[in-house]
């Protein structure tokens, strides 16, 4: 294992130092490289996105990293992603493992948003994202916590065969779209489990937008569909969603298991528990009925506002044991507010077809 803490990769910056490392462990046979507690500093400090190659392990030890003030940067990248002699198979093996109180920080907001990306010299807006992910298959993301959210946490794109689990979420300041756990076009065979804290956007959202900026990131002869993805025991605070399922323009949503998922009765009151199609986000044609088939939720529980909210269609899926407590508006249902929180207006209603309702209290 190679130790990031070592004199002989110490350099200018905190990025370089642990680049160094990860550059060494690369070549080393345990292709581990630990990253632990800093003596005399509480953080490191990143101001240029940390690059991990394939087969690499990265073991985080009690410590924290926090994105320097001002910049436009991940903490953690795959190596190819916007390289541009990438080679067209997909990066394998990238685990990022938390042991002990292990935390990558956003630090202090930036200016860049959804509304900036691109604009007056910034970059696209993926690029607040603490761990971004692009074409990467075998991948883990374990026991870590992600604070200060500048945008999405974790978002992957065209990502397969990944296991993300036991993630804790402290959003901070508020800002647009602080997600916690995004699945993007082409991400299939996926796990999520045991996450838990708040986020001031969705928790875990499965969002296929084909013609938006991630189409220009689809590898060849990969379908933009997100299917055969499994959600396990989510517990958090959000201001919209704790798990939200979207496609547009031709992309499917299928073969996705949802359970034991819970608002935590904290700060936010989200609209809904878990959402299921969503017609505001196309470029040529919204969902159309059979884009989201085979959905499975079992056991979803409401302390805030409502519990299962669905839109424009769903096929061949169950929805069962459902609870809405306290003064919860409703179970099921796909009346949807127009506000300052929801300004979006999303046509009411669902087609539904083979969906079993079952336990619905």
């Amino acid at each position: 294992m190679v130790f990031a803490n070592e004199p002989r990769f110490l350099a200018e910056t905190d990025a370089k130092t642990l680049q160094n490392a990860i550059n060494e462990a690369a070549n080393h046979p345990s292709r581990t490289v630990c990253i632990s507690a800093r003596t005399g500093n509480s953080a490191w400090v990143i101001d240029q996105t940390l690059l991990l190659p394939s087969h690499i392990t990265v073991i985080l030890e009690n410590c924290r990293l926090v994105l320097a003030d001002g910049v436009y940067q991940n903490i953690f990248r795959n190596r190819n992603m916007y390289a541009e002699d990438a080679p067209l198979e997909p990066q394998q093996e990238i685990h990022i493992l938390g042991k002990g109180h292990a935390v990558l920080d956003g630090g202090t907001p930036n200016d860049l948003c959804e509304s900036t990306s691109r604009k007056d010299g910034r970059p696209h807006v993926r690029f607040n994202n603490l761990i971004l992910l692009h074409n990467v298959t075998k991948y883990s993301i374990k026991n870590i916590t992600c604070r200060n959210m500048r945008y999405w946490a974790i978002n992957q794109i065209a990502c397969t065969h990944g296991r993300i689990e036991n993630v804790h979420f402290e959003s901070g300041t508020y800002v647009p779209n602080q997600d916690g756990i995004n699945f993007r076009i082409g991400c299939s065979h996926c796990s999520v489990e045991n996450i838990t804290g708040q986020t001031g956007d969705d928790t875990v959202a499965l969002s296929a937008f084909p013609c938006g900026s991630d189409g220009d990131l689809l590898p060849k002869d990969v379908s933009p569909d997100i299917h055969d993805i499994t959600i396990h025991n989510v517990s958090s605070c959000t201001k919209q969603t704790v798990v939200a399922l979207r496609c547009s323009d031709g992309a499917k949503l299928y073969n996705v298991t949802i359970e034991n998922i819970t608002d935590n009765g904290g700060d936010y009151r989200p609209w809904g528990v878990v959402r299921i199609g969503e017609n505001a986000y196309f470029r040529n044609r919204p969902t159309t009925h059979g884009d989201i088939h085979h959905i499975m939720v079992d056991g979803v529980r409401a302390l805030a506002q409502g519990t299962v909210f669905l839109n424009v269609t769903l096929k061949d899926a169950v929805i069962r044991n459902v609870c809405a407590e306290g003064d919860t508006m409703y179970t099921v249902s796909t009346f949807y507010p127009v506000d300052e929180e929801n300004p979006v207006l999303t046509n009411d209603g669902v087609t539904l077809e083979n969906v079993l309702f079952e336990n619905i209290c």
